[in-house]
């Protein structure tokens, strides 16, 4: 009796593991389309299984984030997020991918199945600022979310961007004591 080629019995595995295996989500490092299940990291930030794409012209709370609104401190930042988880929900989502970012994350406009665009929802409802240098309709979104009052734009918040750098309202500053 011959002795099977453990090579040729080691990429048999592989092939069998891999058909059986469900569709993974994927993205080309040329700027294509992503699609698939994602979840919300952040308000906007999409994770397609192990890769990560930032939501293009949008940036939203930070998840940790806090505002103010009638003097009294929000989680805005859970809030963005939970908008984000609730709009993935209708799946599969489709990422148009712009470019990268400084961290080497795809960049890009995420449409979940009903056709809604993610970013500019967020922007919509005041749980994120426009970045008209990437996306300048969203300008004109922000302008009616703040004339109107909604979300963020009622009450004070530090622009996510500066957040991100550790800047943070007076209210929410903490003292680190040194022993």
């Amino acid at each position: 009796m011959a002795v099977p080629d453990p090579h040729r019995f080691l990429i048999l595995c592989i092939v069998l593991l891999l058909a059986g295996a469900p569709p993974m989500a994927k993205a080309d490092p040329d700027f294509e389309t992503l699609s698939g299940t994602a979840r919300a990291i952040d308000a906007d930030t999409l994770e397609f299984g192990f890769r990560r794409v930032d939501l293009w012209g949008a940036d939203a709370m930070n998840r940790f984030q806090k505002c103010l609104v009638n003097g009294q401190s929000t989680a805005c930042g859970a809030e963005a997020w939970q908008v984000t988880t609730n709009l993935l929900v209708a799946t599969p989502i489709t990422c148009r991918v712009q470019g990268k970012n400084r961290y080497h994350r795809n960049l890009a406009i995420c449409r979940n199945a009903n056709g809604m665009d993610i970013g500019q929802s967020l922007i919509a409802r005041g749980m994120a600022v426009a970045r008209p240098d990437q996306m300048p309709e969203y300008g004109a979104i922000e302008a009616r979310a703040r004339q109107s009052r909604t979300g963020i734009w009622a009450g004070q918040f530090i622009d996510p961007l500066k957040w991100r750098r550790g800047e943070r309202l007076p209210e929410h500053e903490i003292e680190v004591r040194r022993w």
